[in-house]
């Protein structure tokens, strides 16, 4: 389990980085840089505040993005949802060295599938990634793996500290 800041303070961080998120999601920035956004924020709230706010913020922070009434966010949101679920789920199961790897592969797989599956007859379906693909997925397992190296560095100093 990570080791957080005391109680008081990673609840103000906690809700902080939450309300950031929303921020990021609400806000009028093209969709891969809102859903990297709450990605980022995701796993900063889960290295100051621990997992409850991590899974906070990776799953209800997205659904204020609705608000902007973009339809575009609306057709990326399920993908943007399963991402952050995985990712927050591989910190959990494969804390700490594991999840290095864990995070980042399970991140980008829903958006790996969906990539490969929208092509197919029977899945036709035209994204807003339309031709960025690749750029999508490659960012958010960057974006997955530094996250996982900032919250095992914030842990890892935490520990040393009496």
């Amino acid at each position: 389990m990570i080791r957080t800041e005391s109680a008081p303070r990673s609840v103000i961080v906690g809700v902080f980085l939450f309300l950031a998120a929303v921020v990021s999601a609400v806000s009028p920035m093209p969709l891969l840089f809102r859903s990297l956004g709450v990605l980022l924020f995701s796993y900063l709230a889960f290295a100051e505040a621990g997992l409850p706010a991590a899974y906070l913020t990776a799953l209800l922070a997205p659904l204020a993005g609705l608000v902007s009434g973009d339809p575009g966010w609306l057709t990326m949101l399920p993908i943007v949802m399963s991402t952050n679920l995985l990712a927050m789920l591989a910190l959990e199961y494969g804390w700490p060295y594991l999840a290095l790897v864990l995070s980042p592969a399970l991140n980008v797989a829903p958006m790996l599938f969906v990539a490969a599956a929208s092509k197919k007859a029977l899945f036709l379906v035209t994204l807003p990634w339309a031709g960025e693909e690749s750029t999508w997925i490659v960012l958010h397992g960057l974006v997955a793996f530094a996250g996982v190296l900032v919250a095992i560095y914030l842990h890892r100093r935490r520990s040393r500290t009496p």
